[in-house]
């Protein structure tokens, strides 16, 4: 064993000058079993998640579950700022058939003028109440505010729809897009509940 081991020696070391060799000056020898470092500490499972969700410096995705979960995520985020564009009024944001042209006239026209769908939801509020008072008068009163309701608001949408079609037609002569029943909808909610707000004042 220790000829064996001589021999080794003498074939890994180098000669000196004069071509003598030092048997006893260490051999280095590579571990091949560590590994090298990568140059960067292993990122948490958290971060990891949160950069793959972003595009970042992970790359793209490795396989389509990934992308999937990446692409449900901007959806996810593009919803959100939607909602917050309609509750706010940015139009630049907003879904694109809140955007269109046609369908911003028709709610400058409903937020412009008094409709009765918004004295409605009073005489639905007056039927509810008056439906549980133990009085056939006050009964039969609730019916009837409940059916003047009802008549006045088939008559303020039908007018309300003509003159919304009338807008569109003459600015917009040849647009498909459907905002009649939109319009007559958006009467129906309070001004101070619709979405996306107003932006043009009443008339008095």
């Amino acid at each position: 064993m220790a000829s064996i081991s001589l021999r080794k020696r003498s074939r890994e070391a180098e000669p000196d000058a004069d071509g003598a060799v030092d048997l006893d000056e260490p051999v280095e020898v590579l571990d091949t079993r560590v590994t090298a470092k990568k140059g960067r500490p292993t990122p948490k499972r958290s971060q990891a998640r949160a950069a793959r969700s972003t595009g970042g410096a992970f790359g793209p995705a490795a396989n389509t579950k990934e992308a999937r979960a990446r692409a449900r995520d901007e959806r996810r985020r593009q919803m959100a700022e939607q909602r917050t564009a309609l509750r706010s009024g940015d139009l630049s944001k907003m879904p694109a058939r809140e955007r269109a042209p046609e369908r911003v006239l028709a709610r400058d026209i409903v937020d412009s003028r008094i409709n009765a769908g918004t004295f409605f939801l009073f005489a639905i509020a007056f039927y509810l109440v008056g439906g549980i008072v133990p009085n056939s008068y006050v009964r039969l009163v609730a019916v009837y505010v409940m059916l003047l309701g009802l008549l006045a608001v088939a008559v303020d949408g039908f007018f309300l729809s003509r003159k919304v079609s009338k807008a569109i037609e003459e600015r917009y002569p040849d647009s498909r897009v459907k905002v009649r029943l939109y319009a007559i909808q958006r009467s129906l909610v309070p001004r101070r509940w619709r979405t996306p707000p107003p932006r043009v004042s009443r008339d008095r």
